[in-house]
């Protein structure tokens, strides 16, 4: 994760909700940064998620990248 063009955001920490374009139900996680691509996320449903499907990544890791075009809507919980 780098430092250049991270913004903060009144979600960052918090636990949120996660719609995704590809599933039905909803996953929660916690934003912990987002740039213009998406978002870095810990922890939740979605984590565990996103380590069980992107090939390649790090499944070690308790943070996970989502890319904004796979999100529908996020909300606040």
């Amino acid at each position: 994760m780098t430092n250049e063009r991270i913004k903060l955001d009144p979600l960052v920490n918090r636990l949120v909700r996660f719609k995704l374009h590809e599933l039905a139900e909803t996953k929660e996680a916690v934003i912990r940064a987002f740039d213009e691509q998406g978002y870095w996320i810990e922890g939740g449903s979605l984590a565990e998620y996103l380590r069980s499907t992107s090939p390649g990544g790090n499944a070690a890791s308790e943070f996970q990248f989502i890319e904004s075009k796979r999100i529908h809507w996020i909300q606040k919980v």
